[in-house]
């Protein structure tokens, strides 16, 4: 298919584009990043005023994954997209369906727009998140060594929640420890929590 003017009319917005302000703040790895709204407020007058209209499919397949596909349809009619995004939610509610969603529509457009929306971190998350996660066996009590364990446990998760795009906060903490953990684990993670 011929691209001829929708890359001529991408060159003219790659000229203007600048990366949009990182506003938001992930509170645990003090790090900041631009929430989809901003990208949006960034991209959409560039891509307008070149004649691109951008469209964001999302759906779902059986397995309960959700996809994202990001198509850039220049006036001729010539069309630039990608390759459908699959995400599995964290949890299959509106919550996690919607954050799988917002996170798969920001990372595939700044992407595909060659810009950047968050902090560089010189791919330290991205690395600890690429880890498969394992569940820890039970601890029995005398096991218990200190807090250093805690905290591990503390960081994986927060990997997990980042991974899909969920606020990180105690409350969302302390429901995936128990998920993963046992009792005197979330214990121990709640107690660790409380002291921070």
């Amino acid at each position: 298919m011929e691209i001829k003017n929708i890359a001529a009319a991408l060159l003219e917005v790659q000229r203007e584009i600048r990366n949009p302000s990182n506003t938001a703040t992930n509170p645990f790895f003090k790090s900041k990043y631009a929430p989809l709204p901003d990208i949006l407020n960034c991209v959409r007058p560039l891509l307008t005023e070149n004649g691109i209209l951008l469209i964001q499919n999302t759906g779902s397949n059986e397995a309960g994954d959700v996809y994202i596909q990001t198509k850039l349809i220049h006036k001729s009619g010539e069309v630039i997209e990608t390759d459908k995004l699959l995400l599995k939610p964290d949890k299959n509610t509106a919550q996690g369906i919607g954050s799988a969603i917002t996170y798969g529509r920001r990372y595939q457009l700044t992407a595909l727009l060659g810009i950047s929306s968050e902090d560089d971190d010189d791919g330290n998350i991205a690395s600890k998140a690429n880890k498969k996660f394992k569940k820890h066996p039970k601890a029995e009590a005398d096991d218990l060594k200190d807090d250093v364990e805690a905290k591990q446990w503390i960081d994986e998760i927060m990997e997990m929640l980042i991974e899909k795009n969920f606020d990180i906060n105690e409350n969302a903490i302390i429901s995936k420890a128990r998920q993963y953990y046992n009792s005197k684990q979330v214990e121990r993670i709640e107690a660790y929590l409380k002291r921070k």
